[in-house]
């Protein structure tokens, strides 16, 4: 039977709150991507100078050595071990499929998805020791798998599970985390606990509750559960637009473990090494090979739920700022509307809606406007009344050249759909902001024309392939 008391604290790599997460994510996928694949030492450099670039506006050997502490615990901590963007092998460092998937696709709760996916307990971002530990107590747990399981069981008899069940009777619970128990055997017991008062729950402190706060956190951001945060009970519901995944959870929760961290031989010399360094390889991997099951599904109104892939979403912000920009326009001059036009197929032009000025320069109303349209998904709001919050957005050489020759009269609208809301925010003249420093713009691509004067070696091989 099934004893919840004997309690086992699983705790995970410590992230930051579900906003942060979700707001760094972007700036940590780009930095990766743009210097990957390098030799070590040459990622560590480059990567603490744009990251601390991107956090003080100062290069890396500038700071002081708190800051420099902060600046290595977010690359190592949270964008290598929680996050996985990377993975090192030969002495190099390697870019992760799941961060190429973000770069190419920006649907971050995409990614968490697959970060959920490959979550396993024990896996390799901790100590020798710790691992060693958890080997020893038997535990092999899929912590997201089996909390999705748990909440399609109790919605079957119309329990409501919180977050206080899932931290003392799933998450501490060594029992499960042996994989000794079912998720319907976990709500029986919640529920006969519940009819007599004795429900017990993990001590709401910092660190006692931490890890399953963060846990939860990841759920949240993957766009799988939704948390009510307005009651005291911390209410847990499966978010069902995103019903094919779930399942597909569901249906693997005590499946093996997809990394079989029992096989290493725990006495050999630097095994704690080996460990981590192929657990980042696992971690850093797509999940799925049908890919398209990741994408975010977003509810809208008057229309069906949908599945966003990267080429549906770049046109629907695109789609949006000229219909908002047509609207805006109308209400001050019908005879302007037709200056409002939707380009953004049109290959070369740096910029994807073309408008006018019109309210906003009442004494040049057709003075025209050209808006580059960068959008993303995400759960959590933007916000700007965090003084800490950074974002990212990748510039082709055309969009910069178009920023600096319309200067004041260009635009970049960042688009976040989140499941509740879209939210908009714009940067005008990005050129001049940064050359006022406001912003910062890497140099990240570079095309080389050459001619044939240009070649020192010429080289020619019969077709032997």
């Amino acid at each position: 039977m099934f004893n919840p008391d004997i309690q086992y604290r699983c705790d995970i790599i410590r992230g930051k709150a579900q906003k942060e997460l979700d707001d760094l994510l972007p700036t940590y996928s780009t930095i990766v991507a743009d210097i990957c694949p390098a030799d070590e030492n040459i990622f560590n450099q480059q990567f603490n100078n744009k990251l601390s670039q991107s956090f003080y506006q100062k290069n890396y050997n500038e700071l002081g050595k708190n800051q420099q502490k902060t600046i290595r615990n977010h690359i190592t901590e949270i964008a290598g071990k929680l996050f996985g963007l990377y993975f090192k092998k030969n002495g190099l460092v390697y870019e992760s499929p799941s961060n190429s998937k973000l770069v190419n696709d920006q649907d971050q709760p995409a990614f968490f998805k697959n970060l959920c996916l490959n979550f396993q307990f024990p896996n390799g971002t901790q100590k020798i020791q710790t691992i060693a530990e958890r080997i020893n107590k038997k535990i092999k747990f899929k912590p997201f798998h089996f909390i999705l399981a748990l909440l399609a069981e109790a919605e079957q008899v119309k329990f409501t599970i919180t977050t206080y069940h899932i931290g003392y009777y799933v998450l501490n619970a060594l029992e499960v985390l042996q994989g000794k128990v079912t998720p319907k055997e976990v709500l029986d017991t919640i529920i006969s606990n519940s009819q007599k008062n004795s429900l017990k729950r993990v001590p709401v402190t910092s660190h006692d509750f931490q890890h399953i706060r963060e846990l939860l956190n990841l759920l949240v951001l993957a766009n799988l559960i939704v948390i009510d945060e307005n009651r005291n009970s911390k209410a847990v519901q499966l978010n069902h637009h995103e019903n094919e995944l779930i399942q597909l959870f569901i249906k693997e929760y005590n499946t093996p473990l997809q990394f079989d961290i029992y096989q290493f031989d725990l006495n050999e010399e630097y095994i704690g090494k080996r460990i981590e360094m192929e657990w980042a390889e696992y971690f850093a991997q797509i999940a799925l090979q049908n890919t398209q099951v990741l994408n975010t599904v977003l509810p809208y109104q008057h229309q069906a739920s949908k599945k966003i892939d990267k080429n549906e979403l770049g046109k629907m912000g695109e789609e949006l700022v000229f219909q908002l920009e047509q609207e805006r326009v109308k209400k001050y001059n019908q005879r302007l509307v037709n200056q409002v036009q939707l380009v953004g197929e049109i290959r070369g032009l740096g910029y994807d809606v073309k408008s006018v000025a019109a309210d906003e320069n009442p004494n040049n109303p057709d003075f025209d406007r050209f808006i580059e349209v960068k959008s993303t998904i995400r759960v959590t709001s933007p916000d700007l009344d965090n003084h800490d919050w950074i974002e990212t957005v990748n510039l082709t050489r055309k969009e910069w050249v178009a920023a600096e020759q319309f200067q004041a009269a260009y635009m970049i609208y960042r688009v976040y759909f989140t499941a509740h809301k879209i939210y908009i925010r714009k940067i005008i003249n990005p050129f001049e902001k940064n050359e006022q420093g406001i912003i910062y713009v890497m140099p990240t691509m570079y095309r080389m024309d050459f001619w044939a004067n240009s070649v020192d070696v010429s080289v020619e091989v019969d077709n032997v392939l």
